[in-house]
């Protein structure tokens, strides 16, 4: 125990403990980490950047080249010395008011010891030559260093001079990694094909053309300024001598998951237009209040267009190689695949891309997106982290149920009250999950309903021989004198007639009106008596039966749990599955269909004595009708996918 008069010293921040605790901030990769310096660049006025990657061959002479230095130079406005030693120092932000990209101040020196163990800056604002230098070292830490150096005038690395593609202008910034202790890939290429994707999501707006950037509703459309170019420049360093990979040059692209851009880094070999199509009712303007004023919030939602997924369509142009193969498998369905999600939009950089809204492991998940977009003054409403890479209060509220957080006697307006009362920022977001989830539902029940026509792919097609089977048991059992309503249906009125009957109850079903005359067509070409559709619908019953002139349409109940159980064993799409992968789904739809079949006998044994007979009857009537069905002996052949 310390005496009386003894003089104990606690300072607020220890270094050293604080400088390593840093470096675990929670980045979820190398190019993360690289966007908090793209971040300051764009902040500083930045039109063009560039992103190197100086790789050189380890010491063992079989050793290929591996990563050794990152760094980001930009045309921004530089920095003067004040400004230049504070911008390695934690919480120094010079941006006091929430505005722009920049929250905490901590980006440069938290991203970079992030990665490295070492960062230099050189900063000008009268030509390359004044280049201002100073640094942030792990290692000088340790030893006890507790200030940042003061900047002094340093000749820029030759090696960035000579592999500038845009050259050093009177202006700018350049920061270098070294000693990547913590780098996610240890190729420059490899660093470089991530990035692209990930950076073209982050900054797609300001990557885009000006008339594509956002919706022209967006408040907020003239903070974007100018067009902004990012390269990704290899070199390769050869005993001191450095040499730019001509080869591996990368401009990124825009990446937009809502894929209403155009020159994105998306594979468009599907034919004409976007990939997406923007849902009619969007973009989407919700007003949320907070401390006394009213924010706006734009939400925008877009889906599949119809030929992206079906090489059969009018407007399709795939490569004739893929034709009728499953649209997920190809280059653009596995672009689509890393897009899933709500896209997260502050001060027109994407912080998040948010998988809590979709709906379990489904791959069709990927034909639809939403992008949030909200102003920075909201960034404690949506939780937004430090190093701007989420925003926890939103994605908790994909999970969250209003009716289930209801007390007895509650109504949703009390629960509201309640939050508001208890501080519960989620309050503020409930009109915008409200209007998300309106959104999400009719894109999802659109991406269910289309269905992928498999075209001249498999020489013995399921769907097609499973609708010719049926057919062919429905004739036989018209020729026994066994009528039904669609057989009676199609004794009266014309071909034409019959069309346009078929054709508005596809309509009510929510096809829009090109895919509905398109599956008409199709039924009456292959000569079918069936016809099976997916739909969202409020009934308790798995499916509809809804008779149609020589048609028999059954529309699977997509709000029903059976379906999601039994979708991938009636509509397989197992391309680019594994043996194991098939397996597990055989065996789950097994199961699904053992559970259905429970669930009839326990219908059936519940009922009283006198209907137990009447549904034992159906039963048993239903079994004779499904006995022909499966009828092997009328020259078919039950279906396979093996021939």
């Amino acid at each position: 125990m310390s005496q009386p008069d003894e003089q104990l010293s606690f300072s607020i921040i220890n270094t050293r403990m604080t400088v390593q605790s840093m470096r675990d901030s929670g980045y979820k990769s190398t190019t993360h980490a690289l966007a908090e310096l793209i971040d300051n660049s764009i902040e500083s006025g930045a039109t063009a950047i560039e992103l190197f990657g100086v790789s050189r061959r380890d010491s063992s002479a079989h050793r290929r080249s591996t990563l050794k230095e990152l760094a980001v130079l930009d045309n921004g406005c530089g920095m003067d010395e004040t400004t230049l030693r504070g911008s390695l120092r934690y919480g120094h932000g010079t941006r006091q008011e929430r505005r722009g990209i920049g929250r905490f101040g901590l980006g440069l020196p938290n991203s970079s010891l992030s990665q490295a163990r070492r960062v230099d800056v050189w900063s000008w604002q009268a030509g390359v030559t004044n280049a201002l230098h100073t640094r942030l070292s792990v290692d000088d830490v340790e030893n006890g260093a507790t200030e940042i150096s003061k900047p002094e005038l340093r000749s820029v690395p030759e090696v960035y001079l000579e592999a500038s593609l845009n050259g050093f202008e009177e202006c700018g910034t350049l920061v270098v990694w070294s000693d990547l202790d913590r780098a996610e890939w240890k190729l420059v290429s490899t660093t470089f094909r991530h990035t692209e994707f990930l950076l073209g999501r982050i900054y797609r707006r300001f990557l885009a053309k000006p008339t594509e950037r956002c919706h022209s509703g967006n408040p907020q459309l003239d903070e974007i300024g100018d067009q902004r170019t990012i390269t990704c420049i290899p070199v390769q360093d050869i005993d001191g001598s450095f040499e730019v990979q001509q080869d591996g040059i990368v401009e990124v692209r825009p990446n937009d998951p809502l894929y209403l851009m155009t020159g994105t880094s998306c594979p468009e070999k599907f034919g004409p237009g976007p990939m997406f199509q923007e849902l009619e009712s969007s973009p989407y303007f919700v007003s949320v209040p907070y401390e006394g004023k009213q924010y706006t919030v734009t939400i925008r939602a877009s889906h599949a267009r119809p030929h992206v997924r079906d090489s059969l369509h009018d407007d399709a142009q795939w490569p004739p190689e893929h034709q009728g193969k499953d649209a997920g498998g190809m280059e653009w369905g596995k672009h689509a695949d890393r897009n899933l999600g709500v896209s997260m939009m502050r001060a027109h950089r994407e912080i998040q891309l948010d998988e809590s809204w979709v709906k379990g492991d489904d791959p069709r998940e990927r034909w639809w997106t939403v992008e949030v977009d909200f102003p920075t003054a909201l960034d404690e409403v949506f939780g937004v982290t430090n190093n701007k890479q989420g925003a926890v209060t939103f994605q908790r509220l994909a999970m969250y149920n209003l009716e289930r957080e209801k007390l007895p006697g509650e109504s949703p307006s009390d629960v509201r009250r309640r939050l508001e009362e208890c501080g519960d920022r989620k309050v503020h977001l409930l009109d915008v999950k409200l209007q998300i989830e309106r959104a999400i539902k009719p894109m999802r029940e659109r991406v269910l309903q289309a269905r992928q026509r498999r075209g001249p792919r498999h020489a013995f097609d399921v769907d097609r021989q499973s609708d010719a089977t049926a057919t062919a048991a429905i004739r036989r059992r018209e020729e026994e004198g066994r009528f039904g309503q669609s057989d009676r249906l199609g004794e009266s009125g014309t071909a034409e007639q019959h069309k346009e009957t078929e054709i508005v109850s596809l309509r009510r079903h929510h096809f829009d009106l090109a895919e509905a005359v398109l599956r008409v067509e199709e039924t009456k070409k292959a000569g079918n008596r069936v016809r099976l559709i997916e739909s969202s619908q409020s009934s308790p019953a798995f499916f509809d039966v809804e008779p149609l002139p020589n048609v028999i349409q059954v529309a699977l109940n997509t709000n029903h749990p059976v379906h999601k159980h039994l979708y991938e064993l009636m509509f397989p799409e197992s391309d680019d599955m594994s043996p194991e992968d098939l397996r597990i789904q055989l065996a789950r739809a097994a199961a699904a269909f053992r559970v259905l079949i429970y669930s009839w006998a326990r219908f059936e044994e519940e009922q009283n004595e006198k209907e137990q007979r009447r549904v034992r009857n159906v039963r048993h009537d239903w079994g004779k009708c499904a006995e022909e069905f499966f009828d092997d002996d009328d020259g078919t052949v039950p279906p396979t996918d093996s021939v």
